[in-house]
């Protein structure tokens, strides 16, 4: 459901179909998707709402949004966010609300390519591979990614920074900026999406993200999960609630607004060390099974459900 095609029609629509399901609870994610519940919860007191809006952690939210958000919190039973961040940035009431984390089903991680194959199909010819998945956005810092990626260049000229994320409404042209940046460095390659995310992460041995923190805070980036799901030590600025998954010098290195250069350096000393990646990427796997899993998720879920039912 996208916002710009809500309209009355949509309001009157989830009415008639909430009534004639007549559900207990209603479980939503979506602020304006939320907002849609609320004519029917005003008619039928006895449904509950579970509302999941908050998933990221934005550094300022537009009055727009903030009304919205209010109108929907008054209404909702229980407020759900992914990272203890979206509940500092969106303010709900702190009765109704409460985080859990976001889980990731390990299954996708059993069938992945070989390694060997998905180096060869990708060109992945140097002794390290850097990656960043995200969307070409202005939510993304790929920019900044790929300038580390020049400064990594000039100390050594055995590592590969594959930028991976697809794009729309304007991010073409941030992909356009990679482009321009990145010409005559062979090493670093902006890809504009592929059906082989998780292998490719795989096939790496650190993976990055950088936000835009002008504009966006991380509630806690998928990403970052299936990086450290895939034991590799994490590299991250301090957006959002990225700071709740990736602890400083355990299990990756959590940066603010260094240089380019110092990052660069920061990294040299990391590649140098393999026993440290080594410990740091088991410590992203040991964090991701031990809170982050699907069933962790889903009992938290249901543990929220029984609750309201049981009121």
């Amino acid at each position: 459901m996208e916002s710009e095609k809500i309209g009355l029609k949509t309001f009157s629509g989830f009415f008639q179909i909430a009534k004639r399901v007549k559900p207990d609870i209603i479980h939503t994610w979506g602020n304006i998707q939320t907002l849609v519940t609320i004519p029917f919860l005003v008619k039928f007191h006895k449904t509950k709402l579970v509302n999941s809006q908050i998933t990221s952690a934005p550094p300022k939210i537009f009055l727009k949004e903030k009304i919205v958000s209010n109108i929907n919190f008054f209404f909702s039973d229980v407020i759900l966010s992914n990272s203890f961040a979206g509940l500092e940035a969106y303010n709900p009431p702190k009765l109704k609300s409460k985080v859990i984390y976001n889980g990731v089903n390990f299954n996708r991680f059993q069938k992945l390519l070989p390694i060997n194959e998905i180096k060869e199909r990708y060109d992945l010819n140097k002794k390290f591979t850097f990656v960043m998945v995200a969307s070409f956005s202005a939510n993304k810092d790929y920019l900044r990614f790929f300038k580390i990626g020049i400064e990594i260049g000039k100390i050594r000229d055995d590592v590969k920074f594959i930028g991976i994320g697809f794009f729309k409404g304007g991010g073409e042209g941030l992909f356009q900026e990679c482009e321009k940046l990145t010409s005559g460095h062979p090493n670093l390659v902006p890809m504009a999406g592929t059906t082989h995310v998780e292998s490719l992460i795989n096939a790496a041995d650190i993976g990055v993200l950088f936000s835009n923190k002008k504009v966006h805070g991380e509630g806690i980036s998928n990403a970052l999960i299936e990086y450290m799901a895939l034991g590799k030590p994490v590299i991250a600025n301090d957006a959002g609630g990225t700071k709740e998954i990736v602890e400083n010098e355990i299990n990756g290195y959590l940066v603010n607004d260094e240089p380019e250069v110092v990052i660069a350096n920061l990294i040299n000393d990391l590649l140098n060390d393999p026993e440290k990646m080594e410990t740091m990427g088991k410590k992203s796997k040991e964090r991701i099974f031990k809170d982050f899993s699907l069933d962790r998720m889903g009992k938290s879920f249901e543990e929220v459900y029984n609750g309201l039912i049981l009121e």
